[in-house]
């Protein structure tokens, strides 16, 4: 999906209704802007209400089929 906007005076600028209906925005939410330097492109995305809970369980995926008691003891292992 590509919908345009126009950068207004005092760079105001408005989020089309179609992605605010679509990302369950509402009044009072805030947006994060980014600008991402490698790809010349401008990212935007809504602010979670918690870090935390937004981040949970990342990387799960990482420690499949590893036993963490051995991780742990291989890595303390290698600090002598």
């Amino acid at each position: 999906m590509s919908l345009i906007s126009k950068i207004e005076e005092n760079s105001i600028t408005k989020v089309p209704d179609e992605i605010i209906k679509k990302a369950g925005l509402k009044t009072g939410d805030q947006i994060i802007w980014y600008y991402d330097e490698n790809k010349k492109q401008i990212i935007v995305i809504s602010k979670p209400l918690s870090y935390a809970k937004e981040l949970r369980g990342l990387g799960n995926d990482i420690w499949d089929n590893i036993d963490p008691i051995e991780y742990i003891r291989e890595e303390r292992a290698g600090w002598d």
